[in-house]
């Protein structure tokens, strides 16, 4: 009788200690979870054309800080798409982890007329490049590719215009 007599004495000490711990705190290999946000904001009208501000906060480790910002212009994010739709011919296996998200597309009176410049078509092709942004940076497969890390934190690098087809990667 006094193995019980132990056991339940054991048991009321542990439960003492449990109910006197605030909470567990998790020490050693815990890791916070991996993220990535994209904010496209701060459309800016430059002579023919319209730029987007891209402010990317993350904890991958494939980018070099924490934070940072680009601007771009639509058909950056054209060559970026075009790019990454190329890498995915070349592993098909890799569209088991989702489709490649579309980007806005364009409208007569943005190609013809002033529309690309209404504050309307802006806002709606703001909204539309943000959530493609954030598709593609956490995109099991694409998030890999080169190509999207110098898009997003690249300053110095023009995708897709005046010839400059395929930064280096």
């Amino acid at each position: 009788m006094s193995s019980n007599t132990t056991a339940s004495s054991g048991e009321v000490g542990k439960e003492k200690s449990a109910k006197s711990k605030p909470s567990k705190v998790i020490e050693g290999d815990y890791q916070a979870p991996e993220f990535i946000h994209i904010v496209v904001t701060d459309a800016q009208r430059e002579r023919d054309h319209v730029t987007y501000k891209i402010t990317t906060s993350t904890t991958f480790p494939e980018y070099s800080t924490k934070e940072f910002s680009v601007r771009r212009r639509y058909k950056e994010f054209v060559w970026l798409r075009d790019h990454l739709k190329q890498q995915l011919a070349l592993k098909p296996k890799a569209i088991k982890f989702g489709e490649l998200h579309p980007l806005p597309g364009d409208s007569l009176s943005s190609l013809f007329g002033k529309g690309r410049f209404e504050p309307e078509f802006i806002e709606d092709r703001r909204v539309k490049l943000e959530q493609f942004c954030n598709s593609v940076a956490n995109h099991n497969y694409f998030r890999f590719i080169p190509a999207l890390h110098k898009f997003l934190q690249d300053n110095d690098v023009t995708f897709g215009s005046s010839g400059v087809d395929s930064p280096a990667l």
